[in-house]
């Protein structure tokens, strides 16, 4: 998935989330507890909004190191800022060893570097980080920095946000937060469970203040949701609503919509086979065609590339400049596509989400949780994300779904569409044939649609390259299957037409034969959704809200044995319909070829479950496990 919003939030909100990636949970020896690797002893963040709309932060952060296991991590603190917008400035670092020695960090020691792009797509960026390495960093070490941000220019005129999440998977035993503002800047203020200590005006300038502290972390749990929907916050921002920040955003980027000549000319160009194919096809949609056809062009000829110049964290480059360069991030692909939409009198809105876990939308406009743009078309309740080059017109990845957005040119909040199980479903036949001396030869033939179909296209999309062996040899490792085979594919940059896959594969004995024996149905070099299922145990308990996949899975085996066996035993069949999740398997002897079939089908309430759900899952794995161990048995 492409990033593409930039958060150029407050520092205070970077010190948590950088903590994050240290502050694992350990059991400590003999009480049965979780124990953090490494504690946010003090952390005072202090804030003060100007009357010329500058804003300086002043970051205090001591960290205490418990464990060798985060020693590496702890050593080095990497702070993010963009230096067109702001100047970050270290004021002073050092470390406190074990036994109390207070090393100061070098000065050669604090580095400003560019940002690193090894992690993802291409990109240009102004956005820099501030490096702090410390010095004799052990468990029992503190590691203490102080430093200024000073944020010349806001994202939009006259927008001032403070953004905090407190995860309660880090401890902090103090957090101390202040904010100092002019008495007349209104400000909207969402606080949950944070205490507030001070609210007092001196001067003509406001000053409030907060603290919190968690002084027993939990452990993340497997699917939880982003901790921003249900954690600790303050969220402080001088937009009254969500739609008021909308408007604000589409008046800063409506100039780079526009229909140039250039435009005009390419979606012409584009859609120009359109009529001649609705014309045949009486039953389609001239406008609906369109859409489809400027869609693919610039999900396959829009090169992704991030782009953080200036205000390019949030604000797209125009239209004609995307077109004429061929590349941009999602912003750019989004406002290409809405120009080259609106050339052809196609109305659509910029629709503001998040692409990772969070699912939930603040009282009023943080910023965040958006960090991603698609593209929202009104006359068909229809959204778009050519980011997403394998997804098919009108489909989404599965991590967009059921997920609230901010349509800034309709200045309303929407919300994308809730799975269904029609949406996500893949459909396997399977042949295989057991040789006298074991080994297995087989076909398998499979058809994938919705947000499955995004996937396989990405999966697949090197298994006629060089890469195919690798993909076969993971692919029969994964189920612990050794062999070789072929995997073939329909085409898969056309999305216009659905992706299927085609394999024939020869399997290493994996049962002795002729018998007596028995063996499990082997998954061949097939997608094997079920087998993966069988193999992910869930969890005992979930105690936060969590993502659940809605899906349709069918697999279809003919198994056939050698002559010199016999079968004299298949598994019963299941039929399980309980709290949303339908389940059957069916299984048929005849002239010595076992048939199988296997369907599970699962509609969950939305994206995002909570934790009672997951005991129907529990009910349900206890049926299904037995159901993919059981065994044919033969002699």
């Amino acid at each position: 998935m492409k990033f593409a919003l930039q958060s150029i939030s407050s520092l205070g909100a970077i010190l948590l989330g950088f903590l994050l990636l240290a502050n694992v949970g350990i059991t400590s020896a003999g009480k049965g507890e979780l124990e953090a690797l490494s504690v946010v002893e003090r952390a005072v963040v202090t804030e003060t909004r100007q009357a010329d709309g500058t804003v300086v932060e002043i970051d205090e952060l001591t960290t205490l190191v418990k464990s060798q296991l985060v020693v590496d991590t702890e050593s080095q603190a990497d702070l993010p800022f963009n230096s067109t917008l702001s100047k970050l400035e270290v004021l002073e670092a050092y470390t406190i060893t074990a036994k109390g020695e207070k090393v100061m960090v070098a000065s050669n020691a604090i580095r400003t570097v560019e940002d690193d792009n090894s992690a993802g797509a291409a990109m240009f960026s102004d956005q820099k980080h501030k490096i702090i390495i410390f010095p004799k960093v052990t468990p029992g070490s503190k590691t203490y920095y102080k430093t200024r941000l000073t944020t010349y220019k806001p994202l939009l005129p006259s927008y001032f946000y403070t953004r905090l999440t407190f995860s309660p998977n880090v401890e902090v035993q103090s957090y101390e937060y202040s904010l100092n503002f002019p008495e007349e800047l209104k400000l909207y203020s969402d606080i949950k469970d944070v205490k507030q200590t001070k609210d007092e005006i001196i001067d003509g300038v406001r000053h409030i203040s907060f603290t919190y502290q968690n002084l027993k972390m939990k452990k993340k749990e497997q699917l939880q949701v982003s901790s921003s929907d249900f954690s600790p916050h303050i969220y402080i921002s001088t937009f009254d609503s969500q739609q008021e920040f909308a408007k604000a955003y589409e008046n800063r980027i409506a100039e780079k919509f526009l229909v140039t000549p250039e435009i005009q000319k390419m979606a012409d160009e584009i859609t120009k086979g359109v009529d001649k194919r609705v014309a045949a096809d009486k039953t389609l949609n001239l406008k609906k065609e369109q859409a489809r056809a400027l869609y693919n062009w610039v999900s396959r000829n829009i090169r992704y590339v991030a782009i953080y110049l200036g205000d390019g964290g949030i604000i797209p480059h125009d239209a004609n400049s995307v077109l004429k360069n061929r590349y941009g991030d999602c912003k750019d692909h989004n406002a290409l596509l809405i120009a080259l939409l609106a050339a052809k009198g196609i109305n659509a809105s910029s629709a503001l989400i998040n692409s990772g876990v969070a699912y939930e939308l603040p009282k009023y406009p943080v910023l965040g949780p958006f960090n991603h743009v698609i593209t929202y078309i009104p006359a068909w309740d229809l959204y778009l994300d050519s980011t997403a080059e394998m997804a098919p017109f009108g489909t989404l990845p599965s991590s967009e779904m059921d997920k609230p957005t901010l349509l800034t040119n309709l200045a309303k909040v929407g919300r994308t569409p809730k799975p269904k199980k029609e949406d996500s479903k893949i459909i396997t036949g399977i042949t295989m044939q057991i040789e006298k001396d074991g080994v297995i030869k087989g076909k398998t033939h499979t058809m994938y649609f919705g947000s499955a179909e995004i996937n396989a296209r990405y999966k697949y999309e090197g298994a006629e390259t060089t890469l195919a062996d690798k993909l076969v040899r993971n692919d029969l490792a994964k189920f612990r299957q050794t062999g070789e085979g072929k995997i073939t594919t329909s085409y898969v940059y056309d999305l216009n037409e659905p992706f299927t896959t085609n394999t024939e594969f020869t399997l290493d004995a994996i049962a002795n034969v002729p018998g007596p024996g028995a063996m499990a149905i082997p998954v061949g070099l097939a997608p094997g959704e079920l087998a993966i299922i069988a193999n992910d145990r869930p969890p005992e308990k979930f105690t936060v809200p969590y993502t659940c996949a809605t899906k349709w899975i069918g697999e279809s085996y003919k198994i056939g044995f050698p002559s010199n066996t016999k079968v004299t035993r298949i598994p019963p069949n299941i039929s399980y319909k309980k709290g949303g999740i339908e389940y059957e398997s069916a299984y048929e002897e005849s002239k010595n070829i076992v048939s199988v079939t296997r369907v599970l089908k699962v509609q969950r309430p939305g994206a995002v479950c909570q934790p009672e759900e997951l005991q129907k899952w529990k009910d349900f794995y206890q049926v299904f496990i037995k159901d993919m161990r059981a065994q044919v048995f033969y002699e």
